[in-house]
């Protein structure tokens, strides 16, 4: 909810400025003293729609690292637990298996038990191993995204609210933003080949 609120605003911007420069056209409204007006609007109306555009990614980008890269590894995390629950049980199945008797009746058990805690520690080292670089790589890429985000957030909000059209189409540029052009559906996979 509170992704959606700052993106809900910055989207209105647009469709605002777009719907006034409509009604003055639409209106004859095309008179010299009007004209500064309708070009304001529409630079104001194409700058809403970059920063708009810039939210967007911001948005999309933290989701990303929220949802996924996040819920990825808090996944691996119970997976890791629930490995390491069942290599104690079997651990334990074992020991108290060779603090009995050996006879001809236990061995096939004791062996059996010897394979299953073998596969159960095999997969309890791995999934230890993958939690912890699922952990490493969550730290260091939960700095660099956030670090690289607020800078767009806040370099796209400043060139916006300066003025200063060249700089919000700059920063889209540095962080490899490319808009879609109102009305122009992207081509399909099959027209891409």
């Amino acid at each position: 909810m509170a992704q959606e609120s700052p993106k809900n605003s910055a989207a209105e911007i647009p469709v605002t400025s777009n719907g006034e420069v409509d009604d003055s056209c639409e209106h004859g409204f095309n008179r010299e003293e009007f004209g500064y007006n309708a070009d304001t609007q529409k630079l104001l109306a194409k700058n809403g729609e970059t920063l708009l555009g810039a939210i967007n990614f911001f948005i999309a980008s933290v989701n990303t690292l929220v949802n996924k890269t996040i819920e990825d590894t808090l996944m691996t995390v119970k997976q890791y637990e629930s490995a390491r629950i069942e290599y104690d049980a079997y651990r334990t199945d074992l020991e108290e298996l060779n603090l009995g008797p050996r006879d001809a009746n236990t061995l096939p058990k004791i062996e059996q038990s010897q394979h299953l805690f073998q596969v159960h520690k095999e997969k309890y080292d791995k999934m230890r191993n993958d939690v912890s670089v699922k952990l490493k790589f969550l730290e260091e890429n939960k700095v660099k995204v956030l670090h690289n985000q607020l800078v767009l957030f806040h370099n796209a909000i400043a060139a916006y609210f300066a003025g200063n059209q060249k700089q919000l189409e700059q920063t889209l540029k540095q962080f490899h933003i490319k808009l879609k052009t109102p009305g122009v559906d992207a081509p399909s996979w099959l027209e891409e080949q």
